[in-house]
């Protein structure tokens, strides 16, 4: 049973693993789509409105800048924050005179790793994968570990019995000398090889 138990517990604790590593990643993604999309509305309303320093909610995500061609410049309150420029991914869009910048915060493994923080419904999941999969890598090892014993316990037997074949043939050999002896001698060994065969010592 162990045989398919432990690969069938390694192939499942690696699904659900993955399974808490994709929700981990569908929240985490989401949630960085749905901040910069609010960042976006609030520049978008603000332009609207006629404002040119635009206060945004998460502006650690993005940044928004528009430079007209009278040479008004519209943005964002982060803009004139001491941000990292390499956090971001930029891209810009110019038509008539007019240059639109945004800024877009990168991809962070450790704003990933706080998901598991904040939702631990994703990590409970991958932990319960690891569990499983290290799970089936134990029963695998005391299988292999349970089968190199008994291989080495039937070598030791094997080992026993060909000494007590070799008594035997000695026994046979001093038949010629010692006859009532050495045959008594002879049916107790084989009576013992017997017994061990069969399972009864």
């Amino acid at each position: 049973m162990g045989k398919v138990l432990s690969p069938l517990l390694m192939v499942l604790g690696a699904l659900i693993f993955l399974a808490g590593q994709w929700i981990a990643f569908e929240i985490y993604a989401n949630t960085k789509l749905s901040r910069i999309g609010e960042n976006l509305s609030q520049f978008v309303h603000g332009l609207y409105s006629g404002d040119t320093l635009i206060k945004l909610n998460k502006g650690d995500q993005s940044i928004f800048i528009l430079r007209t061609a009278g040479g008004k410049v519209i943005t964002t309150n982060n803009a004139i924050d001491p941000l990292k420029v390499e956090d971001f991914i930029s891209t810009s869009y110019s038509k008539g005179g007019d240059h639109a910048y945004a800024y877009i915060k990168r991809v962070s493994f450790s704003d990933y790793l706080n998901v598991f923080i904040e939702r631990p419904f994703a990590l409970g999941v991958s932990i319960s994968g690891l569990i499983l999969f290290l799970s089936g890598i134990v029963l695998l090892l005391k299988r292999d570990v349970g089968i190199e014993g008994k291989e080495r316990s039937e070598f030791l037997t094997r080992e026993e019995l060909a000494r007590r074949l070799k008594a035997l043939k000695v026994a046979f050999a001093m038949s010629g000398v010692i006859p009532k002896e050495s045959l008594s001698e002879a049916k107790k060994i084989l009576d013992d090889i017997i017994k061990r065969m069969e399972g009864k010592t």
